[in-house]
Order: C-alpha cells, then sequence, then structure tokens
C-alpha cells in the first residue's frame, strides 16, 4: 500500500534511481525529465486509466472522492515547484491498499480507509504515493524501457496492478499488452520505496501531520501480519515491510517534532460513507477492523442516518440529517447526503430544493452541482440542467463526469448535435477515440448545422484522428519487433 504497486513490481534501472534519501525534497523539476516529455507522460497516465477502469471497480462517489483529492492538494502545496496535477480515485476493493500510476493518477482502496485509525494515517500513505509522483519514478522506470510504446506500457501497468488482487484478470492482460513486444527484462530496487517513505514523512509534517502515523500504521499492519499468519494484507504481500524499514521511519520521524492533533470528524464520515457503500455493494457488514467507540458523537449520528435510509427508513435518516445540517453548516456532505434521502424517497423536488439552497452556501461545489443535475433530469427539466452544466463545464471543462449529463439534457431538448459533441468528450476523456470520432461524425451529420458548429467539431476530430494516428504506428512499431525481442517481468520484490 504504502509503496506504488507498479515500483514493486515493474523494476528500475540502478543507476536511475541512485540519489540522495536525505530528507531534504529533491529538485522534481529536473528527475526523469529527459525521459518523458509532460504530453507523453500524460498520454500514458490516460493509456493506464483506461485499463485501470475496465479492470478495477470505481467508486463513483464524488463527496469522498473530493475528500481524497483535498488531502492530496493540501501535502503537494508543500512542493510549489511540482508541475504534475495529481488525481486521485476510489477503488471498491476490502484490500489495504494504495498505488500511483503515471501522470499523477493515485488510487486508494476502499479497504485501506476502513482499516486506517486516523486521517493522519491515511494521510501516510497518501504522501507516500505523492512521492512516488513528484519524484516522478514511473518515470525514471520508463527509461529503462523505452522500446515499449505508451499505450502498452500504461496497459502493463495496469495490469500489474490488477494482478495483486486477481491474478488471473492480470495475467491475462499482460498476456494481450506483452505479447508483441520488445525483449526486456525490469529488475526492481527498493530505494524507490525508501525515498518515498522519507519524502512522504517530510510532506506529512510540511502538512500539519504527525509524521509518527506513518509508523504507527506500519506496524499496525505488522501486527495484522502476525495474527493472520499465512494471510498477509495486501500491502505487505506486493511492498515487505521489514524491520528495517520501519526502524527507520521510526528515527527519521523522531527527528520531527509532534505534528498538531487533527480533527478526525471529516475522515470518520468518510469511513462512514465506506462501511455502507461496503454493505450496499458486497451485501455484507464490514469486518470489525472499523471501531467507531472513538468517533465523535457527530460522526456516529451520520452513519446511524445512513444505515437508516439504507434500510429505507427515511424520516429516521431526514431527522438526523436535518439537524446535522443546522449544527455543522459548514459541513457540504451533509446537504449532500440529504438531497440523497429525498431522492431515494422519490421525492425530486425537496431534494433541488435542498440542493438549491446548498449551492448559494457551498457555490460552484461540484458534488453539489452533478447531484442537482441529476435531479433536474429526473424532474424533465433539461433546459435549467443544461444551463447549469454548461456554466459548471466552461469553468471547469476537465470535470468529464458531467458530459454524459450535458448529453442526456441536450438530447431531450432535441439538440443532437451538442448531445453526440458532450458524448464524444466524455469517450476521449476514457481513452476511447474511435468511439469518440464516431460520435462527432454523427454530430458533424446532424441537418441544420451551424457553419461555425461545423468548423469546431471538424477541427476537434481531426485532433482526435491524429491522437488515433499516433497511437496505431506506436503499436506498428512495437509489432515489427516481435521477432527480435520478448518481454518478461519479473515479480520477485
Amino acid at each position: 500500500m504504502l509503496a506504488s504497486l507498479l515500483l514493486s513490481k515493474l523494476c528500475l534501472a540502478p543507476d536511475a534511481l541512485a540519489g540522495d534519501l536525505s530528507t531534504q525534497l529533491p529538485d522534481i523539476g529536473k528527475v526523469g525529465a529527459a525521459v518523458l516529455s509532460p504530453r507523453e507522460e500524460q498520454q500514458l497516465g490516460k493509456e493506464f486509466m483506461r485499463s485501470v477502469q475496465q479492470g478495477l471497480k470505481l467508486v463513483n462517489d464524488p463527496p469522498s472522492v473530493a475528500y481524497l483529492q483535498g488531502l492530496a492538494d493540501r501535502l503537494v502545496g508543500a512542493i510549489p515547484e511540482n508541475t504534475v496535477p495529481l488525481t486521485v480515485f476510489l477503488v471498491d476493493d476490502p484490500a489495504i491498499n494504495a498505488f500511483a500510476g503515471p501522470g499523477g493518477y493515485i488510487g486508494i482502496h476502499t479497504g485501506l480507509i476502513l482499516n486506517a485509525r486516523s486521517e493522519a494515517e491515511l494521510v501516510s500513505v497518501l504522501a507516500h504515493e505523492i512521492a512516488h509522483v513528484t519524484q516522478r519514478h514511473l518515470v525514471r522506470a520508463f527509461e529503462a524501457n523505452r522500446r515499449m510504446n505508451l499505450p502498452t506500457m500504461g496497459a502493463i501497468i495496469a495490469a500489474i496492478i490488477l494482478g495483486a488482487n486477481n491474478p488471473q484478470v492480470g495475467q491475462a492482460m499482460l498476456a494481450s499488452s506483452v505479447a508483441n513486444n520488445a525483449q526486456q527484462q525490469l529488475t526492481f530496487s527498493r530505494s524507490n520505496e525508501q525515498e518515498a517513505d522519507n519524502l512522504g514523512l517530510e510532506l506529512m509534517v510540511k502538512a500539519g501531520y504527525d509524521p509518527r502515523a506513518m509508523v504507527a500504521f506500519f506496524e499496525k499492519l505488522q501486527n495484522n501480519q502476525r495474527l493472520m499468519e499465512s494471510v498477509a494484507p495486501e500491502f505487505m504481500r506486493t511492498h515487505p515491510l521489514t524491520l528495517g524499514r520501519i526502524a527507520d521511519a521510526r528515527n527519521r520521524a523522531a527527528q520531527y517534532p509532534p505534528g498538531r492533533q487533527n480533527d478526525n470528524t471529516s475522515f470518520e464520515l468518510l469511513q462512514a460513507r465506506m462501511q455502507v457503500m461496503n454493505e450496499q455493494s458486497h451485501n455484507t457488514t464490514t469486518p470489525s477492523a472499523l471501531t467507531t467507540t472513538t468517533w465523535s458523537a457527530e460522526a456516529r449520528d451520520y452513519l446511524r442516518a445512513l444505515e437508516a435510509a439504507r434500510k429505507e427508513d427515511y424520516p429516521t435518516a431526514r431527522k438526523i440529517l436535518n439537524t446535522l445540517i443546522r449544527t455543522s453548516p459548514h459541513r457540504v456532505l451533509y446537504p449532500f447526503s440529504a438531497a440523497q434521502v429525498e431522492l431515494a424517497d422519490n421525492q425530486p423536488q425537496e431534494a433541488k430544493r435542498l440542493l438549491q439552497q446548498s449551492l448559494r452556501v457551498f457555490p460552484g461545489n461540484l458534488a453539489l452541482t452533478e447531484q442537482l443535475a441529476e435531479t433536474l433530469l429526473r424532474l424533465n427539466q433539461a433546459e435549467a440542467t443544461q444551463e447549469l452544466l454548461k456554466t459548471t463545464l466552461r469553468k471547469y471543462p476537465e470535470h468529464y463526469r458531467l458530459y454524459p449529463l450535458y448529453a442526456k439534457a441536450a438530447n431531450a431538448l432535441g439538440k443532437k448535435a451538442e448531445a453526440y459533441r458532450a458524448l464524444a468528450e466524455w469517450q476521449s476523456s476514457q481513452g476511447n477515440f474511435y468511439q469518440a470520432v464516431d460520435y462527432l461524425q454523427q454530430a458533424l451529420d446532424t441537418p441544420g448545422l451551424e457553419p461555425y458548429d461545423r468548423l469546431s467539431l471538424q477541427a476537434r476530430q481531426e485532433m482526435l484522428k491524429k491522437e488515433i494516428l499516433a497511437h496505431e504506428q506506436a503499436i506498428a512499431e512495437q509489432s515489427s519487433e516481435q521477432y527480435k525481442h520478448n518481454v518478461f517481468l519479473t515479480y520477485s520484490p
């Protein structure tokens, strides 16, 4: 978990990994700069996420993802020279794990959230993964494997991550992505893990967290391994925790003054959502790893509200949430959850009122905006939906989750070209360039298209066609090497 899953599998050239392991942050602007351009790294990240989305079950919960993204932004704020944008996503998996992918993508398992005892412990994991990203460890890994094209490399990285949880899925992906590629042996070095531990500790301190939380979480995982004997936590199977590594983290943490005591309520609210989601998606109760006895009364009340809603006891859920909204008006999560309850109870008009009122308090909040758009569509208010989303996408054009909603609204209004354009943007964001080009062609074939709109659609289509051409050329170049080389991955840590 604390180590990037790729870096526990994908071998890195020792020369590329040598460096000072002091607690001073290296010049991240220069590390790996000669290997991949920012544009190439972004493309590699998209290829990686395309494979991840096909193989992992991601959690679609805007407030939870926003909370995790906020933690990441707070940590990376300690590195003003960082140029790699971070994108945190949530994986529906009970394994205690997290991983850093190319292009600044960081995956957090729900099992990690449910097993951490504090926000600081969760942050210790996130800080470690951010260190992998900012030090461009994946870029350095790519240096030794430059013959691989970006689509193949992205697929291989995703296959390794998927294979840790489901070997059959991972092996199948590897078989398809590696079959025609150049021969290389990728060997693993632990120096990146050491560096990520050290820099993660410093990021925690600079963000105001107690670095001893990383040591505490290490020790918890080690104790869990003893209790489970042969069955180790996912993190320990892919990132072995040696006594030396724990001792080193403890010694380094001791060099810093204790961090301030952080309010854990926001973290407890996240755990509450993960608990109930786990019960819903897996039709089971969460193991005893989650202990609520130390929670704040506010978090326990919120959990009661969510559990009441899950049991369709909407009056109880509504009563608790209304109290929480009144006593903690600074938390956007409560009106968001209250609106969810109204929608579940088939009261979309009340959900609309709640969301519109909340957006006056939290203007521009994307979680509330997305839910309001869904609510307006449910009320058959397509024009209001389109106006809301048009304004939001103008400000946040990369909030791609809004494009399918925009497409529904445009289609309901008979604006076929706009609907196809929105679907094209959504498919493009997922790496499905062929489908995106098809949607743009359908937009171009729409009768009565204005000349300006036609030019805009044609320009966007040509841009995507260039992406496809580059993709196909890379695969063709790689395939020409299939008789000269034979790729294989080393899985031993």
